[in-house]
């Protein structure tokens, strides 16, 4: 055989069940309209090859037409017709992406890794990672309105930078930005509107990007939930609540019991908010680590609009006590060392799998392949995971009673025939 038993490719085709993506896309098809489709587990497939092995889509239909492996994956002969990469490219951009198959395929893979076992759900992590967008800052050009900055980013519900980004150009055909302040309030991309000036931390290099974002369970780093989002109009938070929300519809919404996370999620407001919901938040506050005292007034209000300020206030209080209280539990210290697989899984998707540049440019483009390169990780566990299930199996197999009786008879008559053997000679 030209695929060993051990190659990923066979591993994968023999644990995980692809059968599920006719029906998923089968309300996008007309069975009276338009000439026969390609098979959409096929296209799968051939997509997923691009994520697994971090391939361009060139050179992944140029490996396509020599790859034994790839083609046994892809349920291809030796002389069958590989597909079009226009028929990929129209199924990615256009049929599929106004329903959100990718991400469909996605929470399947996640559902089979809940059935197989893997996941728990009660203890997660969140975190983002930048991603640097398929443009240049050099793409950049002065944003034109005939109103003032900030009616106008009233109006796009955009938050302003508080510190202008700076760029020089290095190449006499470059434009020539020296001296110019550049910011999101006052430049947009030409090449990749939706990208967003932004650095990561004090001391990196400002460049368009986006950020990704990802919820994880800390015990089997599956990768539940993901999504994109744009600096500077989401925040870390906000993507972190819509994920959270993105599983209430699961199963594994009932099991969820401790969020754990970095000092930029230790917001007031966050914490707040996963105490509301009945989770643990096991995050470093921004706030200092001094208890702070209930508040006391020293008259009463019967104003609605007060008495909410009020309430509010004691609220936000106690829930920044609460966190403290937790911070010195050895659970929490415990959590804080869980919470750097998430990290580990970021480096794992742009080393391995290329999610450190934006493949295509727009929110949209990026949104895919965050939930492609999430899919392809979330296999690899569910197969490593079967893989040493099926391996502990047949230990146990081997240590059962019956089969150690059965080869301590074999054993025996060895020794007697052995015996007789030499008795005779």
């Amino acid at each position: 055989k030209l695929v060993p038993e051990d190659h990923i490719l066979r591993l994968i085709d023999r644990h995980v069940d692809f059968s599920f993506i006719d029906d998923l896309v089968d309300h996008t098809y007309s069975d009276v309209t338009g000439r026969p489709a390609t098979d959409p587990e096929l296209m799968v497939r051939i997509l997923m090859l691009g994520y697994l092995y971090n391939l361009s889509e060139r050179a992944l239909f140029d490996e396509l037409h020599m790859h034994a492996a790839f083609r046994w994956f892809c349920n291809l002969g030796f002389h069958e017709k590989v597909p079009d990469r226009s028929t990929l490219n129209r199924l990615r951009n256009h049929r599929w992406a106004r329903d959100g198959i990718l991400e469909e395929i996605m929470h399947s893979i996640v559902a089979q890794c809940a059935a197989a076992g893997l996941v728990s759900g009660k203890h997660l992590a969140v975190d983002g990672t930048k991603v640097r967008a398929n443009a240049s800052v050099k793409s950049l050009e002065p944003l034109v309105v005939e109103v003032e900055v900030d009616e106008y980013l009233d109006r796009l519900n955009l938050k302003r930078e508080d510190r202008p980004r700076t760029n020089t150009g290095k190449h006499p055909d470059d434009k020539n930005f020296r001296g110019t302040k550049l910011s999101n309030a006052t430049h947009r991309s030409t090449t990749d509107p939706d990208a967003r000036l932004y650095r990561k931390s004090k001391g990196q290099e400002t460049s368009l990007s986006y950020v990704a974002n990802d919820l994880i369970d800390t015990k089997s780093r599956v990768i539940l939930a993901t999504t994109v989002t744009q600096p500077g109009i989401a925040t870390e938070c906000d993507a972190a609540l819509a994920m959270l929300d993105s599983l209430a519809e699961t199963s594994l919404s009932k099991n969820i019991h401790t969020l754990t996370a970095d000092t930029g999620y230790g917001t007031t407001g966050f914490i707040t908010e996963l105490i509301d919901r009945g989770l643990t938040p096991h995050i470093p506050l921004l706030a200092g680590p001094e208890h702070e005292p209930e508040p006391l007034w020293k008259t009463k209000t019967y104003l609605p609009e007060r008495q909410k300020k009020r309430i509010k206030k004691a609220k936000e209080i106690n829930a920044r006590n609460h966190a403290r209280k937790l911070a010195q539990t050895p659970g929490y210290k415990l959590s804080q060392k869980l919470r750097k697989r998430v990290e580990h899984i970021f480096a794992e998707a742009k080393v391995c799998h290329g999610l450190g540049r934006a493949r295509r440019r727009g929110l949209r483009a990026m949104q895919q392949q965050a939930c492609m390169t999430a899919t392809v990780q979330n296999i690899k566990r569910l197969v490593g995971h079967m893989r040493r299930k099926r391996r502990d199996a047949g230990i146990k197999a081997l240590s059962a009673p019956s089969f150690t009786l059965h080869l301590h008879l074999i054993m025996a008559d060895l020794r007697k025939y052995s015996k007789t053997l030499t008795e005779n000679l």
